[in-house]
């Protein structure tokens, strides 16, 4: 196997992880909403979860909602970067370097500015999740980078 080949491989390889590793946290994130997201709202918010069920359930209840709508979007942004990366990328179609760029940079940066902006952006489990998908992002697109980038448009 020749050397872009290889890169190619293995840079489809690391995106296919990265891809069903935010596949599984968008489904955690749907149907352990409550579990995924305490420590955030306890950061953001001062209080524990359970106290503001008990005093507000409406708006206990629209938080939660919403990170499952968090959940879905994910859930379709990583099934998109799995088709991308089965389709197109392993085969270094070079279009699907820059749909992986656009998409993988938008889902990990808005994730890890998410935590920026709510103030609990510490080195947990619940960040280093975002930190992890971002540089499998990151090896996925750099190693093949000159094997796809390099070919002016060329698919062979």
């Amino acid at each position: 196997m020749d050397p872009q080949a290889k890169s190619i491989k293995n840079g489809a390889t690391v995106m296919m992880i990265m891809s069903i590793f935010a596949l599984v946290l968008s489904l955690m994130w749907i149907f352990i909403t409550e579990i995924m997201f305490v420590s955030d709202f306890a950061a953001y918010t001062g209080q524990t979860f359970a106290d503001y069920l008990v005093t507000d359930p409406a708006y206990a209840e629209i938080y939660i909602i919403t990170k499952k709508l968090l959940g879905i979007v994910l859930l379709a942004t990583s099934t998109l970067m799995t088709y991308i990366t089965r389709k197109a990328y392993s085969k270094g179609e070079r279009w699907s370097w820059f749909a992986l760029l656009v998409a993988g940079g938008i889902t990990w940066g808005s994730l890890i500015g998410y935590k920026i902006v709510i103030g609990y952006f510490k080195l947990g489990a619940s960040s280093m999740t975002f930190i992890v998908g971002a540089i499998l992002l990151a090896i996925g697109l750099a190693l093949p980078a000159k094997a796809i980038l390099g070919r002016e448009g060329k698919t062979e």
